[in-house]
């Protein structure tokens, strides 16, 4: 350990000197790995670990902790994709090699790419707090120019090629950097959300926040009135007294409401009104939102006798704008994704959308839509 300790100051106050240093050493590829590169990545590791689920994360100002198993198999992702990316770049590094009349040595290279890692494996504990996550940026900067010094002194180049050597060393772990990244955003949310299960803090004790110093929350809506206790069932109801977010429904299509806010915005009588409202049971989600304006036509594009109606379909899915009554209905479906939207313009002024996915049906956006009736959006004027 003392010696890890060492090694890191070392490359971190003087990486030159230090470089030829380790150009000497006579060290196997596998007892470098066991010995420097695997405790180094897991310190970046374990931070995301705590920052996400045993802290707190913000997002859209209200304060979550993630789930324990979700985030820790995130992060057991990310630290088996850095620990490849070093064998990887190291065979990268042996392979350009010649092309800059280096000679090849895989061992050389290995010793490169694991301590090069050094400053930004460093810095990753640095994710614990959200506020300087920013930091790390400049380890990861650092660990470029730990590499940029190291490679002609561990590789070998000739004067003429070293700096060569170096900069296509550079570009190519930055590329192998983010594909990394890319790989792991990919792998940990193929439907586009990290975290499905994600609960706000105050949900963790039963609606009431245990207190986290200088944090801010925000907290849930109030229970759904019982006026609206058809519209929850799956008929139409109104909800009065003057708290919109009353008008979203506790369950829908079966999903949880985990988030519910309204936004009101221009002068009395002449409002925009929007409530959006979050369901999710596992991976299942459904994002509702209920917009009352009476220039809405002009905020989404299309309104009136003279909007046009389009058919498209390809063989991952389609894309779709029709009248139906006295409405307009929009509505797309990404087969391959498994995700889409249902949209339904009404008199002009009230449009409701549904969009979702991850096992959620087209045919459940739909019918989600075509809970609200009339009756229903017609309080969003009269809050207007």
């Amino acid at each position: 350990m003392f010696a890890l300790i060492a090694r890191v100051k070392n490359l971190l106050l003087s990486p030159a000197t230090e470089w030829e240093v380790i150009d000497g050493e006579m060290i196997e590829p596998g007892r470098l790995l066991a010995r420097y590169v695997i405790p180094l990545a897991a310190i970046p590791t374990i931070a995301i670990v705590i920052c996400l689920s045993v802290l707190f994360v913000q997002i859209s100002s209200e304060w979550h902790r993630a789930p324990l198993l979700e985030v820790a198999l995130s992060a057991v992702l990310f630290f088996t994709l850095t620990i490849i990316g070093v064998f990887v770049f190291a065979k990268v590094i042996d392979w350009m090699a010649p092309a800059f009349g280096a000679p090849r040595s895989y061992r050389q290279a290995f010793k490169l790419s694991a301590y090069s890692i050094t400053a930004a494996m460093v810095a990753g504990i640095l994710t614990i707090a959200p506020a300087l996550q920013i930091l790390a940026l400049l380890g990861a900067t650092y660990s470029l120019y730990l590499l940029f010094v190291g490679t002609p002194k561990v590789m070998h180049a000739p004067d003429k090629s070293a700096v060569n050597y170096s900069i296509m060393a550079t570009v190519a772990a930055i590329v192998l950097a983010l594909l990394v990244g890319l790989a792991t955003m990919v792998a940990a949310a193929p439907s586009g959300n990290l975290f499905p299960h994600l609960p706000r803090i105050p949900d963790l004790w039963g609606g009431t926040l245990a207190p986290l110093p200088g944090v801010g929350v925000s907290t849930e809506a109030p229970p759904l009135p019982s006026s609206a206790g058809a519209l929850a069932s799956g008929g139409g109801g109104v909800v009065r007294g003057g708290d919109l977010r009353g008008a979203t429904p506790q369950k829908l299509m079966g999903l949880n409401r985990v988030a519910v806010g309204v936004e009101r915005s221009g002068l009395a009588g002449q409002r925009t009104v929007n409530v959006e409202a979050e369901y999710r049971d596992g991976r299942r989600q459904i994002f509702l939102q209920i917009l009352y304006s009476r220039t809405i036509a002009e905020k989404l594009g299309f309104g009136g006798p003279s909007t046009s109606e389009f058919d498209r379909e390809t063989a991952d899915g389609y894309s779709r704008r029709r009248r139906v009554g006295d409405a307009i209905i929009v509505e797309d479906w990404d087969q391959s994704s498994q995700t889409g939207g249902y949209g339904r313009l009404v008199d002009d002024r009230f449009y409701v959308k549904a969009s979702g996915g991850g096992g959620v049906s087209a045919e459940d956006l739909r019918a989600a839509v075509e809970l609200f009736g009339k009756e229903t959006l017609a309080q969003f004027e009269a809050e207007s």
